[in-house]
């Protein structure tokens, strides 16, 4: 066992074993305060950077503390490190628990991520779609967005005049934190966003290399720094300064986890060497650098191809939401439109039975005769007796209206009246009077039929003259001609 633990390097052993016991105490012996999450946190934002293998046992234990926010510090990584397919994967994850509180902070980073990969991949359109809400957000970004601030690609999603005002507010965030490694880097992307020729991106420069003297910060941030300086000496055609610069970290450079950090790192270090004629460092960084951009462009096309395909798929999810939505819609409107017309049938049949009920007698005369009309219609009606036109059967209320040129309701309103009787009843007792005279007057009448005698006077009935003939004379026809014959 002592012969193995001796081939490891001591620093590297060292280093280790501090890690690993730390996370062992913080676990299992000791209460977590705000204080050690957020030490716990700061040290997750760093290994993203560089060391990917301490990474995944902090991220786990993290997760049992704040499970949404280690999602979204896994997702960052994964971006980080351009593994656009597995952040994918868990984007779909985290936004099952985002999208429950479209107003939350995690729903912000959730959509903040989303943008991020879509700019990442190239998908403009839906990358249009998402910077609009997360533009809009009413959240400070200033303080939610500052601690996943750790590579340039983040403010791609916001405007030129946020990015600045995003990074000065994490810039003071991290000082008065005391956050140096968050300080080095928020310097130079600051630094890189304004005028690199700038007093301002000068002094950012400056301020974020002092801390890598001042403080170990660890060689991703030695890296991050001298490279940015690096650029600065390409662009003034000095490749001397810039190569005395990056020489050092070639080897190192590969352990960065940042893959946009270690590209750029290899083709700034591969412009140096060729300015200075040095080909066997030329050689090795373009092929780290190509190596770099085709693993990358391969994964980008794969993940592309994922990511429109699940667009698509939820596109189709939305139209088949709301074509169902509408098929809803117009079943309620026939529904609605067919109790309409069942309650307007129902209305007029209610209304029908009501105006059926009311009793004829309750009808309100709305009329008044003139003196001389009903005195008219009286002289008419004497001479309609005494000529017995009553025993023609085709008289009528509305034919003998019309021949005495009234209107029927006068007409009815005079009978009625004068005569003791409504119309119908008034033209049968005539009838009846009519016959009864002729059997008396005349003895041959005596001999005819009953039914002789109602078509006689006006019936075209047999019965309905029995019936009318015996209420109005308390005998039957033949009983009343028994009678007078006897």
């Amino acid at each position: 066992m002592i012969a193995i633990i001796k081939k490891i390097p001591v620093n590297l052993l060292t280093e280790r074993i501090v890690v690993f016991l730390c996370l062992f105490i913080i676990a299992f012996y000791t209460p977590q305060t705000p204080n050690d999450v957020g030490i716990l946190r700061e040290e997750i934002l760093d290994k993203m950077q560089y060391d990917s293998q301490q990474l995944e046992p902090l991220l786990k234990y993290y997760s049992k503390i704040s499970p949404a926010d280690a999602q979204i510090l896994r997702i960052k990584s994964l971006l980080i490190k351009g593994n656009y397919e597995e952040a994918l994967n868990s984007l779909s994850a985290l936004k099952k628990i985002a999208t429950n509180d479209k107003k939350s902070e995690i729903f912000f980073q959730y959509q903040y991520l989303y943008a991020e990969l879509c700019q990442a991949l190239g998908l403009t359109s839906e990358l249009k779609n998402i910077s609009n809400d997360v533009q809009n957000f009413k959240f400070s970004k200033q303080i939610i967005f500052a601690d996943l601030a750790i590579d340039k690609t983040s403010f791609e999603v916001f405007a030129p005049s946020e990015r600045i005002a995003i990074l000065k507010s994490a810039i003071e965030n991290y000082k008065k934190a005391g956050n140096n490694k968050a300080l080095i880097q928020s310097s130079i992307w600051l630094s890189e966003l304004l005028n690199k020729n700038s007093a301002e991106s000068m002094l950012a420069r400056n301020y974020a290399r002092g801390l890598t003297n001042i403080n170990k910060s660890g060689i991703y941030y030695e890296i991050l720094v001298f490279n940015s300086l690096a650029k600065i000496e390409l662009e003034k055609s000095n490749p001397k300064a810039a190569f005395d610069l990056l020489k050092n970290f070639q080897s190192s450079a590969s352990g960065i986890s940042n893959i946009g950090l270690k590209a750029d790192f290899y083709k700034n270090l591969a412009k140096a060497s060729a300015g200075i004629n040095e080909f066997n460092m030329l050689g090795s960084a373009n092929d780290n650098y190509f190596n770099i951009i085709q693993n990358i462009e391969s994964k980008k096309s794969v993940a592309k191809a994922m990511l429109v395909n699940y667009i698509n798929k939820m596109n189709e999810e939305k139209l088949a939401a709301q074509q169902k939505m509408f098929r809803y819609i117009y079943l309620a409107i026939i529904m609605i439109f067919i109790i309409a017309i069942i309650l307007i049938c129902w209305s007029i049949k209610y209304k029908s039975r009501l105006t059926k009920k009311v009793p004829a007698s309750t009808e309100v005369k709305n009329f008044v005769i003139p003196d001389k009309t009903e005195k008219r219609i009286l002289n008419k009606l004497e001479e309609f007796e005494k000529n017995h036109k009553y025993i023609q059967k085709t008289v009528s209320l509305k034919t003998l209206a019309q021949q005495f040129d009234t209107n029927p309701k006068y007409l009815s309103e005079v009978v009625n009246k004068h005569k003791n009787s409504n119309f119908n009843t008034y033209i049968n007792n005539l009838r009846i009077d009519y016959i009864v005279d002729k059997i008396e007057e005349n003895p041959e009448y005596r001999k005819y039929k009953v039914s002789y005698l109602a078509d006689e006077c006006g019936f075209s009935s047999h019965s309905l003259f029995t019936t009318i003939f015996k209420n109005r004379m308390n005998l039957s026809p033949t009983e009343f001609l028994q009678k007078i014959n006897g």
